[in-house]
């Protein structure tokens, strides 16, 4: 399966994503809208997402001492802390591929070069499962030649 999208990132033309503008340039009333429910379907999938709520279960407890007093405001801290830590990832992160995602839009070289990438990641990722492994669990290789005597490890 993963072999397909190998051969069809290969066979791209380098033509630039996306002939038209970007899905909200120039879309008037409708930009508004869909970056708002962008903006709430990323927020409930987050809030919903289990590996954060264990994180925060198991790690939280652990900053919080009850006999300094104040317990509400010892896990309001480190909570805040995540939230504005996270906030500042994921915003800069939205911001600077908002921006890059005119590039191949605009660049017929470079949206060749993101296939091409693209192809050589998917045909390793094929590849991969298809190579023998041994008893250990490492990859078969061919045999060294070694000088008699020479002992390793």
């Amino acid at each position: 399966m993963i072999d397909t999208f190998a051969v069809r990132a290969f066979r791209g033309d380098g033509e630039p994503a996306g002939a038209g503008p970007a899905p909200d340039e120039g879309a008037g009333p409708k930009a508004g809208p869909a970056r708002r429910r962008a903006f709430w379907r990323g927020a409930v999938t987050n809030l919903l997402n289990p590996k954060v709520i264990l994180f925060n279960v198991s790690f939280l407890p652990q900053s919080v001492t009850p006999a300094l007093g104040h317990v509400q405001e010892q896990f309001l801290l480190p909570g805040r802390t995540i939230t504005a830590m996270g906030l500042l990832v994921d915003g800069s992160v939205g911001l600077l591929s908002g921006g890059l995602a005119a590039l191949p839009r605009r660049s017929r070289r470079v949206a060749r070069g993101l296939d091409c990438f693209s192809g050589t990641v998917f045909a390793g990722l094929a590849i991969r499962p298809a190579t023998p492994k041994q008893s250990d669990g490492t990859t078969c290789q061919p045999p060294v030649d070694t000088p008699e005597g020479a002992t390793y490890g």
